[in-house]
């Protein structure tokens, strides 16, 4: 197992303890959402993000593309990715990582020599 391996595997086991429940190794595509822990060994750093129901996705992005950005569902779904994001950053820190935030939408980046 790699150190980039090990990292991961300790920050799924943690984020379990938290509550989270993981997407399933090969599922990353999961409609039912869930906690995604990936390792990226070309850049160095294990990515850590978590996805959403598609019920909700899908929904909101119907009301999108149709120019309804007020709607409730949209409301939903954008108050919900914006707090599980902050969350996860405050646990992920909370438990010694020195996590950052993805420059590329939603997610942390955890790099071995940040712990």
């Amino acid at each position: 197992m790699t150190e980039l391996e090990a990292l991961a595997a300790r920050v799924r086991f943690d984020l379990e303890s938290a509550g989270f429940t993981p997407v399933a190794p090969g599922h990353e595509d999961d409609p039912e959402g869930g906690l995604l822990v990936s390792v990226f060994e070309d850049l160095d750093h294990v990515n850590v993000s978590w996805g959403m129901h598609d019920r909700l996705c899908e929904a909101a992005t119907d009301m999108q593309d149709a120019g309804r950005r007020g709607e409730d569902v949209v409301v939903r779904y954008e108050t919900t990715r914006a707090a599980m994001h902050l969350a996860l950053g405050s646990i992920l820190n909370a438990f010694g990582y020195r996590a950052r935030p993805h420059g590329l939408g939603f997610g942390h980046i955890i790099r071995p020599d940040a712990q």
